[in-house]
C-alpha cells in the first residue's frame, strides 16, 4: 500500500472516530460511614462542592416548599420523622423535611432537558443491599449507569454527574431494597464542560487532517518533479 493511500485511510479512520465518540458522564462521588447529620458528610458534602464548582448555579428542590413545575418526582413520598439513621435524614440547613423511599426505585423528570445532576442520600446500608443505581438516557439514546458509592451502617453520600452538552429529561434512581432518604436535588444546564475545560490542542478536527492531507498530496508531486529533472 502506498503512503498517500495509508495516509487517506488513517485521515478518514480519524474523522469517524472524533465525529461518532460518545461522551461519558462525569462524576462526582462522596460517602460517609454511619453519619446521623449533614455536619457528619465529610466526604460528601465536599463531593458536592466540586460539583458545583464545575456546574455553577443549579435549581435546588430541598422538599421545604413546593416542588417546582419545571421537576416532577415519581415515588417515594416527602416526609419529617424517620426509624433513625439508618432510614435517613434530612440534609437542608435549618430544614426538616425529605423524601424517603422504601426500596424501588424514584425517577425525576424535567420539563426542560438537563445535563447536570446531583442528591444527598442518606440511610446506605451498601454491604447489605449493593446495585443501587442512577441509570438514564443521554442525547443519542445510549443508557448510562452510575453505582452508588460504598457506604455502611446508615451511610450517607452526594452523588453527582454532569453530562455535558447532552439533553437528559429523566433520571431513576433505584434504592433496590433498602429504606433511604434523599435531598437537596440539584439539576440543570452546566457551566462548564468538565470533560474539556480548554479548547483542545492535541487532537486536531477533521478539517485539519484533510488540510494535512492535501499538502502531502502537493509535497509528494513535487518531489516526484524534483527527481525528474
Amino acid at each position: 500500500m502506498s503512503m498517500l493511500r495509508k495516509i487517506s485511510k488513517a485521515v478518514l479512520l480519524t474523522t469517524c472516530l472524533v465525529s461518532g465518540a460518545q461522551a461519558t458522564p462525569i462524576t462526582y462521588l462522596g460517602a460517609d460511614d454511619s453519619v446521623s447529620s449533614l455536619s457528619d458528610m465529610v466526604n460528601s458534602v465536599a463531593a458536592m462542592n466540586d460539583f458545583l464548582s464545575v456546574a455553577g448555579a443549579l435549581d435546588v428542590v430541598d422538599f421545604e416548599s413546593a416542588i417546582p413545575p419545571d421537576v416532577t418526582i415519581s415515588g417515594g413520598s416527602v416526609v419529617s420523622s424517620n426509624c433513625g439513621a439508618l432510614c435517613g435524614f434530612n440534609t437542608t440547613a435549618g430544614g426538616s423535611f425529605w423524601t424517603e423511599v422504601f426500596g424501588g426505585s424514584v425517577t425525576f423528570t424535567f420539563s426542560d432537558p438537563v445535563d447536570a445532576f446531583g442528591f444527598f442520600v442518606s440511610g446506605l446500608q451498601t454491604d447489605l443491599v449493593p446495585l443501587q443505581t442512577i441509570t438514564y438516557t443521554d442525547g443519542s439514546n445510549a443508557q448510562q449507569f452510575i453505582d452508588m458509592p460504598s457506604s455502611t451502617g446508615g451511610g450517607g453520600a452526594f452523588v453527582g454527574f454532569i453530562d455535558y452538552g447532552e439533553l437528559i429529561s429523566s433520571v431513576t434512581f433505584d434504592a433496590t431494597n433498602d429504606i433511604l432518604a434523599f435531598d437537596d436535588l440539584l439539576f440543570g444546564q452546566s457551566a462548564s464542560n468538565p470533560g474539556n475545560p480548554t479548547p483542545p490542542t492535541s487532537v486536531p478536527a477533521p478539517a485539519t487532517f484533510l488540510l494535512l492531507l492535501a499538502s502531502l498530496i502537493g509535497f509528494r508531486k513535487y518531489s516526484k518533479n524534483i527527481f525528474k529533472s
